[in-house]
């Protein structure tokens, strides 16, 4: 039933080539995705080069000598985290995907490819053999953290942000099992309707918003067969979230911290209390000192010096904005003058978020951030936190990102996002 299910879409993607005359990229396939969670990580085109295709964050690098596991081969601090195989599954089993969709999906998933940077950071974490291609090619600093199985992987395009998508025929040749889109909302239901309709293959909708992330592991743990993977980083993601409500709930009002996100090359434009990209400031107890409107999408409302004089923030994050700005707005903001008279640039509280492979902060809103939140909490509350932040994002790196750091490695990660010791 599948294989002809696939031979039909592949006909269907053919033809539609030929008729749109564009079979190289991958024939009339459907425009990006306008999910909220999606508008959210949406990116500008010739700008931000993955859900995580960002530069290095100063000083940042890799060992140069990474290997994965499985059928991997070399020697370094990568491991794999599954053994891949082609799968030929014949029978299927009916699923209920997040969006609440009736589908039906093989008893054996091998490979799954994602629709958007976002989907594929997040089957990476889960298990990166699983992977069936990427949607960007990644950047030098992406690489330094990541699998050399996921390294080589094809780019095969993907539904996201502004007139990106994927490449019909290269994904069918690629015979994932499974597709993964993100967004559970009418939108996200209908476009995932339609390219299951084009690619013969079944497509899952999860949700990869913030609080339903523990959820979307353990799902794709059930549907993958490897629920002990999922519950594993479900639990991992929960307690973190749940740790850092705790921590809050017992800051004095008197002791929050008033902090300010500082975003672009300038850092003029930031987002204020409330915006999915400074969520971290508003669970980890700061208060967001930007009194601005919210800009739907991509964020980043522009603001004045003047306006930021005015706020006088105890604490500035600088964002590394991988790949939206010239580069990140921390040397601007520590070189200029007009910055030197807020107290966070005169008490020496100015941060630079760390960002491989991923942004720990924001951009994308997506797992990368689970590690940034016990980095924010304990940066602005070190009194009322007991973490050990580089023992911390070593067990994050290895369990997450299958790379087991090493202690200079860690020290370059977080050169410029430590308090003074």
């Amino acid at each position: 039933m599948r294989k002809n299910f696939r031979v039909l879409g592949t006909v269907f993607a053919l033809a539609l080539a030929v008729t749109a005359g564009c079979a190289a990229t991958g024939g009339n396939a459907q425009s990006s995705v306008t999910s909220e969670t999606q508008a959210e990580t949406a990116v500008e085109p010739g700008k931000e080069t993955a859900a995580g295709g960002q530069s290095g964050s100063g000083g940042q690098s890799g060992s140069g000598n990474q290997a994965g596991s499985g059928n991997q081969s070399g020697s370094g601090n990568q491991t794999g985290s599954g053994t891949h195989t082609e799968s030929a599954s014949l029978t299927e089993k009916p699923v209920k995907d997040m969006a609440g969709r009736d589908i039906q999906v093989p008893d054996v998933v091998k490979s799954v490819y994602s629709t958007s940077p976002v989907g594929t950071n997040f089957m990476y974490t889960f298990d990166d053999r699983m992977v069936a291609g990427l949607n960007v090619d990644l950047s030098d600093e992406e690489k330094r953290f990541t699998t050399e199985y996921y390294q080589n992987l094809p780019n095969l395009g993907g539904w996201y942000g502004k007139g990106n998508e994927g490449n019909i025929e290269e994904i069918i040749k690629a015979d994932p099992d499974l597709v993964l889109a993100s967004g559970v909302d009418r939108s996200s239901i209908d476009t995932a309707d339609q390219l299951q309709e084009k690619l013969g293959i079944p497509v899952v909708l999860i949700d990869t918003d913030f609080d339903s992330m523990a959820e979307s592991y353990r799902f794709v743990g059930q549907i993958t067969g490897n629920v002990e993977r999922g519950e594993k980083l479900a639990a991992y993601t929960e307690e973190t979230i749940q740790r850092a409500r705790e921590i809050t709930a017992s800051i004095p009002e008197d002791k929050r911290v008033t902090v300010y996100y500082a975003e672009e090359a300038l850092g003029l434009n930031t987002d204020p209390s409330g915006s999915p990209h400074s969520r971290l400031i508003d669970l980890c107890g700061g208060i967001n000192v930007a009194d601005c409107e919210i800009s739907p999408g991509y964020g980043r409302t522009e603001v004045s010096m003047e306006q930021v004089i005015a706020w006088d923030p105890q604490f500035i994050i600088a964002c590394v904005d991988n790949g939206f700005a010239d580069s990140g707005s921390y040397s601007a903001i520590m070189n200029n003058s007009q910055w030197a008279v807020i107290r966070a640039v005169k008490d020496g509280h100015v941060y630079e978020t760390p960002t491989v492979p991923q942004n720990w902060f924001d951009r994308p809103p997506s797992v990368n951030t689970i590690i940034g939140i016990k980095w924010v909490q304990n940066l602005l509350y070190p009194e009322y936190t007991d973490y050990d932040i580089k023992e911390e994002t070593k067990a994050f790196y290895s369990l997450f990102y299958h790379y087991d750091l090493s202690d200079s490695e860690v020290d370059s990660l977080l050169a410029r996002s430590l308090r003074a010791q």
